[in-house]
C-alpha cells in the first residue's frame, strides 16, 4: 500500500502505479488535496439533514481507515437522495475512495464515467473528468490521460484545476510512447516505515504521563527540551494553549520519551514514545511504536491468547497487513490508526501475553499481498458458515475478499444468537440516524446474498417504505446485539425476533474459523489462503 520515488525530471514507475515522493509535484498529490478539500468543505448548503449526517459519518469512516464502510455510506446517499448534485457528489466520493484508499482503479473509473454520462450538467462533472485523467495517468494509460486533461481544459477553461491539467496533459503527452515495464510480482513487499502511530487519547482536557524512569519532554517542532526529570508530568489544555505541570508553554505539539522505553498514560503502559497535540477540542495523544511491539498489544485483544498457535499466527499476519495498509494511506494525518474497534483494538504493554507475542515474533515481517500490493485485511469474529463479499455489505467489491463457504464455522453453536426488537425501538434507533419514521409496522428482507445474509431491509412505517442495506440496518439498530445480517425473522404484534448466526460483517478471515482450522491441523498459511482469495504471503523489506 505504499511506495515512494523521487520525481526530478524522470518518473519512477513501480508495477502499474506511478509513484512519487510526497514533496514532488504529482497528480496524485493534488488529487488527494482536492479530494479532502471537497470532502471537508464541499457539502455546505447542498444536503438535507439526513444526507449531511450520512456524509459526515462517511468522512469519519475515512478518517478511521474504514474505507469499505465509507463506500457503503456514500452509496446510501447516492441511492436515497432526490438531489442530482448530491447523488453525483456521493458517486464522486465513492470513486475517489476506490482509487485513493482501495487501489481499485477500474471501479473508480466506472463511478466517474457514470457521473459524466448521467449527470453531465452537475457541479461534479468537472471533478469526475479531471479525476478520470489522474486515474488513467496512475495506470500509465498516458494517451487516455492526455485526452481527459485536454477535454477538461477545453470544457472548463476557468476551472480551478486548469493549470494542473495543462501540466499533466503535457507530461502525459510526452509519456505516450513509453511502454509499461513488465515487472514480475516480487516475493517481498516494499514498506519503508514500520513505526505505527496509534491514537490512544482524544479530546482530553488533561493527561498524566509517567514512567519508572526519567521522562523527557520536547517541543516537537523545535526539538527544544522543555522538561527532564521524574514523572508524572501533567499536561492541561487552557485558553492560552497547553500547560506542563501548570507552567504555561507556547508549544502546541510535544514529543515525550522515557529512558525505560515503557511509558504510562493515565495508568496504562505503552512501549515507544508519545506525541501530544493540542486541538480545538482538547489534547490528542499518539503512541509511536514499532510494528511488532504494536502487534504485541493487538493480537491478544483481537483473539484469545489461549487459542491455537497457528490461529494466533494467522491473526498476527492479518493484523500486520491491515495496519501497514492503513498506514500507507495515512501520511496526511497525524496518526495511522486508533486503539479501538474502529481500527484494531490495541491494549499496549499491559495487554501483552507470552503466546501472542510468540505468534508475532514467529511471523515477523510477513504480510499478505494481492498482485504485488498489500491487502486491506478485514477480519471478523464468526462467519456463521459462509464469509461475505464486501460488495454485499458496503457496495464495494474487492477481489481478494470475496465470500467463501466456511464449514469451520457452520456448526459452531457459539455463533448462534437471538435478539428481540420492538417496533418502537426500531423507530427510535433509526430516527437517531436522520430518518423521520412514525409508527413502524414491520420490516421485510428484500433479497439475500449467496451466504444467506440479508441484502436489503424494507422498513414499513406510516410514511411508507424506507429501504436500507442489511448492514446499515444492523449498525443503526445495535450491531453488538444484532450480531450479523445472517438471520431469519419471527414477527409478532409487538416487534421482531431475529434468530441469527455469526458475529460481525462476515468479510475476510473468521477468527472462530481460524481457531477451528488450527485445531484440525491446518497451518497459518492454509488459514489465510482459505479466507483471502488469490493472495501471497511475503516478507516486507
Amino acid at each position: 500500500m505504499m511506495s515512494t520515488g523521487k520525481l526530478s525530471g524522470n518518473i519512477k514507475r513501480n508495477k502499474m502505479n506511478v509513484t512519487y515522493n510526497i514533496t514532488s509535484f504529482s497528480p496524485r498529490f493534488f488529487y488527494i488535496l482536492f479530494f479532502f478539500s471537497i470532502l471537508f468543505f464541499g457539502n455546505a448548503g447542498i444536503c438535507k439533514y439526513n444526507e449531511g449526517f450520512a456524509l459526515e459519518k462517511a468522512k469519519d469512516y475515512l478518517n478511521k481507515g474504514m474505507y469499505l464502510e465509507a463506500v457503503g455510506m456514500y452509496r446510501e446517499v447516492a441511492d436515497s437522495s432526490a438531489d442530482e448534485d448530491v447523488k453525483a457528489r456521493a458517486l464522486l466520493y465513492i470513486g475517489r475512495t476506490y482509487s485513493l484508499y482501495l487501489d481499485q482503479y477500474d471501479a473508480a473509473l466506472d463511478q466517474f464515467n457514470y457521473i459524466l454520462k448521467h449527470y453531465p450538467a452537475s457541479l461534479t462533472a468537472s471533478d469526475a473528468l479531471f479525476s478520470t485523467g489522474t486515474i488513467l495517468f496512475e495506470k500509465e494509460e498516458f494517451k487516455g490521460a492526455h485526452k481527459m486533461f485536454a477535454e477538461y481544459i477545453s470544457k472548463y477553461p476557468g476551472g480551478i484545476r486548469r493549470q494542473s491539467a495543462e501540466v499533466w496533459a503535457d507530461i502525459a503527452k510526452s509519456s505516450i510512447s513509453d511502454k509499461k515495464a513488465d515487472v514480475k510480482e516480487s516475493k517481498e513487499a516494499l514498506v519503508e516505515d514500520t513505526m505505527i502511530r496509534v491514537l490512544i487519547g482524544k479530546d482530553k482536557n488533561y493527561a498524566d504521563v509517567g514512567a519508572d524512569s526519567n521522562i523527557i519532554v520536547y517541543d516537537a517542532f523545535s526539538d527544544k527540551m522543555l522538561f527532564s526529570g521524574n514523572g508524572p508530568v501533567n499536561f492541561s489544555k487552557n485558553v492560552k494553549g497547553i500547560a506542563i505541570n501548570r507552567k504555561q508553554s507556547v508549544a502546541s505539539s510535544f514529543r515525550i520519551e522515557a529512558d525505560s522505553r515503557i511509558i504510562r498514560l493515565d495508568n496504562r503502559h505503552y512501549r515507544g514514545h508519545f506525541t501530544l497535540l493540542a486541538g480545538k477540542k482538547g489534547l490528542s495523544i499518539i503512541n509511536h511504536v514499532q510494528i511488532n511491539k504494536y502487534l504485541y498489544g493487538v493480537v491478544p485483544r483481537e483473539m484469545p491468547h489461549s487459542w491455537a498457535k497457528q490461529a494466533l499466527m494467522a491473526q498476527a499476519i492479518a493484523a500486520r497487513t491491515y495496519v501497514l495498509y492503513i498506514k500507507g494511506k495515512s501520511y496526511s494525518k497525524p496518526y495511522d490508526v486508533q486503539s479501538t474497534t474502529s481500527s484494531q483494538v490495541y491494549g499496549g504493554y499491559d495487554a501483552e501475553k507470552a503466546a501472542s507475542n510468540n505468534a508475532v515474533d514467529l511471523t515477523s515481517g510477513q504480510v499478505m499481498t494481492h498482485k504485488g500490493k498489500l491487502i486491506v485485511a478485514y477480519f471478523h469474529s464468526n462467519s456463521g458458515g459462509h464469509t461475505e463479499s464486501p460488495g454485499n455489505v458496503w457496495s464495494a467489491d474487492v477481489p481478494y475478499l470475496i465470500g467463501v463457504p466456511d464449514k469451520f464455522c457452520k456448526d459452531n453453536k457459539k455463533g448462534d444468537w437471538e435478539y428481540f426488537l420492538t417496533y418502537d425501538k426500531i423507530r427510535s434507533r433509526l430516527n437517531r440516524y436522520g430518518l423521520s419514521l412514525d409508527n413502524v409496522q414491520g420490516i421485510k428482507v428484500k433479497g439475500r446474498s449467496k451466504s444467506g445474509r440479508a441484502l436489503k431491509i424494507n422498513v414499513v412505517s406510516q410514511q411508507g417504505i424506507s429501504m436500507l442495506t442489511g448492514n446499515n440496518f444492523r449498525i443503526k439498530t445495535d450491531a453488538t446485539k444484532l450480531k450479523s445480517t445472517l438471520f431469519q425473522l419471527e414477527k409478532s404484534s409487538e416487534g421482531i425476533l431475529f434468530r441469527g448466526k455469526g458475529y460481525g460483517h462476515g468479510v475476510g478471515m473468521s477468527q472462530w474459523g481460524a481457531q477451528k482450522m488450527a485445531l484440525e491441523g491446518y497451518n497459518f498459511e492454509d488459514i489465510l489462503k482459505h479466507y483471502y482469495h488469490n493472495i501471497k504471503i511475503v516478507s516486507i523489506r
